[in-house]
């Protein structure tokens, strides 16, 4: 099932019966009608036509079932990201919005390590040279102060939210802003004395500036790949609040509770709303009849 040459029913059908009884979370980062041509990363960003028809999609045949089962989350801070939440959490009440933060990184200014490499491209770096900006060593206590990064976060391009509408976003009625830690650093790259570091730096900083955190997505959070049991066994030992990954599946309701890992569908924005609508379905149907293994 591609969603391609589907009739629009039948892949609302299709959906629809995927889906039941299930939790779906997406995974997205930012949000724009129109593409950088400087953008490494296209498939980062969707245009927010897509994003409400594929909402659309997934909501067709599910209108009133379970609260909170279909979730959007948006990782990193972006403002774009942010205006999409502001201008659409009141349009699609039955959707849960996430705004996930790298809280010390929204209140120094300090960008993203992607975001530079953007900014050298732009200047004519080759991008060999440019892509070797990703691999310098994280440190927690200089990682925000960085010269190269300050000021990022204030760019066009590469703006993210400031305190103020970060709080904004918190106060809307279906909106949870989670934290996404300090650096955002691939998790197997930190030792786990540096990953606890990040990450109750991450926490003491959100609850400083936002308030209690109960909602932690990983960065690069692929289990396998990127996230070990090391890493939830830091996060579990900072408290009991939910964990969320980039596994690209659903989950059963019955999983959504403090303390868990749960999985998040990673949306490549490249693509049509019923190509992921069918992707979704594909795997949630495959997730309904082998079952999962929980990794944590």
């Amino acid at each position: 099932m591609t969603g391609r040459t589907l009739p629009r029913p039948a892949l609302e059908f299709s959906v629809g019966a995927a889906l039941a009884g299930l939790g779906v979370s997406l995974c997205l980062h930012r949000v724009g009608e129109t593409r950088r041509a400087s953008d490494w990363q296209p498939g980062l960003c969707i245009p927010p036509s897509t994003l409400d028809d594929l909402v659309e999609l997934l909501l067709s045949r599910r209108p009133g079932s379970s609260a909170n089962w279909l979730s959007l989350s948006f990782d990193d801070g972006y403002r774009d990201a942010a205006e999409y939440i502001r201008t659409r959490a009141a349009r699609f009440p039955a959707v849960e919005f996430f705004f996930f933060v790298c809280p010390q990184k929204i209140e120094r200014r300090a960008g993203f390590r992607w975001d530079l490499v953007e900014e050298r491209l732009k200047r004519g770096a080759p991008r060999e040279t440019a892509l070797q900006l990703l691999d310098a060593p994280h440190v927690v206590a200089t990682e925000n102060t960085r010269d190269d990064l300050h000021g990022l976060a204030d760019e066009r391009d590469f703006a993210m939210v400031d305190l103020a509408e970060v709080r904004a976003l918190a106060a809307m009625p279906n909106v949870i802003v989670g934290n996404h830690s300090t650096m955002h650093a691939s998790p197997r790259s930190l030792s786990n004395e540096v990953a606890e570091a990040d990450y109750r730096t991450s926490r003491d900083d959100f609850e400083r500036l936002i308030g209690p955190q109960q909602h932690f997505a990983f960065p690069f959070g692929t289990p396998r790949h990127h996230i070990e049991q090391r890493h939830v066994d830091v996060l579990r030992g900072l408290g009991d609040f939910m964990v969320w990954t980039t596994e690209a599946r659903p989950y059963r309701l019955s999983e959504r509770r403090p303390g868990a890992v749960l999985p998040r569908f990673p949306i490549d924005g490249l693509k049509p709303a019923s190509e992921l609508a069918a992707s979704i379905a594909a795997r949630s149907l495959a997730f309904r009849l082998r079952g999962t293994k929980h990794h944590y």
